[in-house]
């Protein structure tokens, strides 16, 4: 389906009016002369990469029809997407309800219900992380109630990928030019495959790379390709992907540790995994130019990193307490 590009600019002039986008790069530099360029998500004005899709999807149902101000923005999720699409939905007078899965970590649901959104938890058992209810009930709601709901459907909104089509990937052009390889991890493909077809189409010798969890241990915001349910982004644009690197838990962890005590960042899981990903490519192809992004901080996640043992509490401490730094102290 072909998009009006002048709307599309409209809402790209609106996104950074708003205060959002322009995060920076981090450079982690390794031995062999490849570099990883991660570009830091957190400092979006809502702290996540779903600022960028969440606005790019409600400004859209916006220009579509005019009477969607009046309605309700009710969307599926366990994380960054509700906690954006709260906020964005706030601002700008607009009402929202996010569905989220009992199990998400009670520092998300803490930043949902700050957010301005109706949190509302699925009826299943306390330990149930997949969205999978919650996205299909929040696809029913406008099923059943059109005329006051509409459902933004992260997973098969074009406008996820488009947001990075329009703005994290010029955004980065401009920050270290063209990479060899584009490597993020797989959630609902909206980075990956946006960040990946924007290089893509710079120069035919970029190489996108998608990273995906094991599809046995749980990484928040990563998903695995073949047990994924909604891969509607992904499986549209899969022909953009030269290949694909799977990640454990105890390896997006790990990167986690190694990150912050290395390079003093503190970031969320899907960052770790996303980190492992971009160094086993650079480790693999020396003198290489590695872009990925870390989607969040690791402050949301403090109960999972003390409970899995990667930090202390003195060490949480610490590092929530820097984890937001001036963009000035980064070098790019």
């Amino acid at each position: 389906m072909d998009y009006d590009a002048s709307i599309l600019g409209r809402i790209r002039d609106r996104f950074y009016s708003m205060g959002l986008g322009n995060t920076p790069v981090f450079p982690i530099s390794l031995k062999n002369g490849s570099t990883v360029f991660a570009k830091l998500e957190y400092f979006n004005k809502f702290g996540s990469v779903k600022d960028r899709a969440a606005f790019f999807m409600v400004n859209w149902a916006l220009e579509n029809h005019s009477g969607n101000a009046k309605k309700i923005f009710v969307e599926g999720t366990s994380g960054n997407t509700g906690i954006a699409i709260g906020n964005i939905c706030r601002e700008m007078g607009i009402k929202s309800r996010i569905l989220i899965p009992p199990g998400t970590f009670p520092e998300t649901v803490e930043k949902l219900r700050e957010s301005g959104a109706e949190v509302v938890l699925t009826d299943e058992e306390k330990s149930v992380t997949s969205t999978e209810k919650a996205i299909k009930q929040s696809i029913e709601l406008m099923k059943e109630k059109p005329e006051q709901y509409i459902a933004l459907h992260q997973h098969g909104n074009d406008m996820n990928w488009l947001a990075h089509v329009y703005t994290s990937g010029p955004e980065a052009e401009k920050q270290i030019g063209i990479p060899d390889y584009v490597c993020i991890c797989m959630g609902t493909g909206g980075s990956i495959m946006g960040m990946g077809r924007y290089f893509k189409e710079k120069s035919s010798s970029v190489r996108v790379v998608m990273g995906q969890a094991d599809g046995v241990t749980f990484i928040q915001g990563i998903r695995n390709y073949d047990k994924a349910k909604d891969r509607e982004i992904i499986d549209k644009n899969i022909g953009i992907v030269d290949s694909i690197i799977t990640v454990t838990q105890e390896q997006a962890l790990e990167s986690v540790r190694e990150l912050a005590e290395e390079h003093g960042i503190f970031v969320g899981a899907s960052s770790g995994a996303n980190y492992y990903c971009a160094r086993m490519l650079a480790m693999n192809y020396p003198g290489s130019k590695i872009l990925t992004v870390f989607p969040d901080s690791g402050t949301k996640y403090r109960n999972l990193y003390s409970s899995a043992g990667i930090f202390t509490e003195s060490e949480l401490n610490g590092l929530s307490d820097r984890a937001m730094e001036k963009k000035d102290s980064f070098l790019t």
